[in-house]
Order: C-alpha cells, then sequence, then structure tokens
C-alpha cells in the first residue's frame, strides 16, 4: 500500500491526481482484505473512463485481477471467464486470433474487462451486452460474491446496472461471455466504406477485427501520445420533433430508437466549430470532436471547463443537452 500515491499512470487522461491511499488487488482475497477497512473507497480498472480532478480522499484500489479460460458448449458456441484486470483489447486480439467471433466490432476499445459491463460498451454496430452472460461481483453491501446474469445487469445504451443504478455496490471481478453464436456485423456505414476498399477480402472476424482498428486509428487519437479518455459525451436521444428541427439547420443522421432518435454528438460538436480547437492544454480532437485530448499538462478539471462550453454551445445552438460519457472524481469535481 502507498500513501498520497500519484495517480498519473493509472488514468489515459494523463492528468495528476493523488489517492490517500493506493492498493493494488491480484486476485480477490486482495479485493476482500484491501475493501475490509472503514475509511471511503474507489474501485479503478484502466482508468480509461474517469476524469480524476485533484485529490481523491480515500483508498484507491487497483483491480488487477487476471486470467482468461475457455470451455467448449455443446452448441458449437465459447463459454470465456475473464478477469477483470485484463485488457479489453487484448482479449478481443485473442478471441479473433483463434477464430471466435462475437467482439470483432469492438476492438480497440481502451480499458480493462472489468470496466466493459460497467458501461455496456458499443461500437461499429455491437454491444457488449449481445454477447455477455453473466458477471461475478463483489457485492459491497453483504461483503459478499455474486453472479449477475445479463438481464440482471439492466443494460441499455452506454449504461448499466453498475454504473447508474447501483454505482457503489458491485465490484466486477470476472466477465463472462458466450462468442460464436452471432454472424458477424458490418452493416455500420464506416465498415461497409473501409470494406470496399479491400473488394475480394475474405471477411472473417479477423479481418473485421482488423478494419475496425484501421478505422479508430485514423479518427482517434494514440492515448500514449495525447491522452484521452474516448468518447467525452454520449450521443443524445432526442425526439422525433427536435429531429426534425434539427435537419433544418444541419445535415445530419438520426438512429431510431424506440419511439426516440439517437443522434451523433461529434456532428453537433462540429456543427458549432469546436472541431480541432484547442484551449490551454485541452483540445477537441480534429479527426473526432467528440474526443478530448491533453495536450500538455491539463488537470481534470480544465477538461470539464472546456467540456462545459462545448455542451452550452449545443445546447444554445440546437437546443439538446449533452451528457458526459467519463465518471469523474476528485474533491475539485
Amino acid at each position: 500500500m502507498k500513501r498520497q500515491a500519484s495517480l498519473l499512470k493509472y488514468n489515459t487522461l494523463g492528468v495528476e491526481s493523488t489517492a490517500d491511499e493506493l492498493v493494488h488487488a491480484k486476485s480477490v482475497d486482495d479485493l476482500f482484505d484491501a475493501s475490509s477497512t472503514s475509511e471511503p473507497k474507489i474501485y479503478l480498472g484502466g482508468g480509461s473512463n474517469v476524469v480524476l480532478c485533484g485529490r481523491l480522499r480515500a483508498r484507491v484500489i487497483l483491480l488487477e485481477i487476471r486470467g482468461i479460460s475457455l470451455e467448449p458448449l455443446e452448441d458449437g458456441t465459447t463459454l470465456l471467464r475473464v478477469g477483470a484486470g485484463e485488457s479489453w483489447h487484448e482479449l478481443v486480439r485473442a478471441t479473433v486470433g483463434r477464430g471466435i467471433a462475437g467482439l470483432e466490432n469492438l476492438a480497440l476499445i481502451p480499458g480493462s474487462v472489468g470496466a466493459a459491463p460497467y458501461q455496456n460498451i458499443s461500437a461499429y454496430g455491437r454491444e457488449l451486452s449481445e454477447v455477455l452472460h453473466s458477471v461475478e461481483v463483489f457485492d459491497l453491501v453483504d461483503r459478499k460474491l455474486r453472479s449477475i446474469n445479463n438481464s440482471q445487469c439492466r443494460f441499455r445504451y452506454r449504461d448499466s446496472l453498475f454504473k447508474s443504478d447501483c454505482p457503489n455496490r458491485f465490484v466486477i471481478t470476472q466477465v463472462n461471455l458466450v462468442l460464436g453464436t452471432a454472424s458477424l456485423s458490418v452493416e455500420y456505414k464506416d465498415v461497409q466504406e473501409h470494406l470496399k476498399r479491400w473488394p475480394g477480402h475474405t471477411l472473417s472476424s479477423r479481418a473485421v477485427a482488423e478494419h475496425v482498428v484501421r478505422i479508430r486509428r485514423g479518427k482517434l487519437p494514440d492515448t500514449r501520445r495525447f491522452g484521452n479518455v474516448g468518447s467525452f459525451f454520449k450521443n443524445p436521444l432526442i425526439s422525433s420533433r427536435i429531429y426534425d428541427s434539427l435537419r433544418t439547420k444541419i445535415e445530419i443522421a438520426g438512429f431510431r430508437q424506440t419511439d426516440a432518435i439517437r443522434v451523433p454528438a461529434a456532428r453537433l460538436i462540429e456543427a458549432c466549430g469546436w472541431k480541432g480547437i484547442r484551449l490551454g492544454d485541452v483540445q477537441v480532437w480534429g479527426r473526432q470532436p467528440l474526443v478530448l485530448v491533453n495536450r500538455g499538462t491539463a488537470k481534470g478539471s480544465d477538461f470539464l471547463d472546456v467540456a462545459q462550453r462545448v455542451a452550452e454551445d449545443v445546447h444554445r445552438k440546437f437546443d439538446i443537452e449533452l451528457e458526459l460519457e467519463p465518471i469523474v472524481l476528485g474533491e475539485d469535481a
């Protein structure tokens, strides 16, 4: 355990922050022990979806539980049991390398496996909820290990039981996936356009993953060079009335979901003139304005200030509210 520990290398945004205490949990037993004290606690995985603002007056527990096991099932699918501390992208690489389909559209998403159900990661026409069987969790209320199935996770767009309904109750220790049931998903516009550049290319889970990686690398900054948390805003869900009004102002695609329409926040931000704008050490990424990057030594509060200005402009121009994607932690939040 370290006291007054720097969290600089434990968050992909690359901002400085300190924790009163820092503990590495490499097993479930470590997690039990680290959670047994009375002081406030914060649980971190890969730190790829958090904005740290100043000091964290808490014991920060880094979830580093690893391990992957595969079990072929009678119906031809594969059950994967994966430790929460494993790298998500490395898991995708391992599965498509074995010819196991299901995760290929989710390639190159940063962060740990344990964070994936928390925010129900989604990309290029796929959501984690489509392949997740269950998760193993440590229940902080009764200090017991539990298994929570897919329906109990209450998945919705970029959200889940763990993120919104019971945000401080469960710590995910293991994720269980069933892969090989779904056909390859290549309907997403960017994927379709990319496939056209390689006519005759044999379509496989590995090939789709490679295309997705190329697409993401063409749009998104390398976290090793420019600190970021991926999408800083969620794509908003709006009414048909607002959507019709919006289309009279800008050209924009919408995706109908039940009785509302989801529109790309990046297009709204671009239409407000923010694409490529830099304020201090925070920049709106020129190739994908959903992403804010750290061009130097920006603080978490600097990112929140820029995000607020962007959201205010979008609301002023289009009467649409933007919601932050990452979680904000720290005494300066």
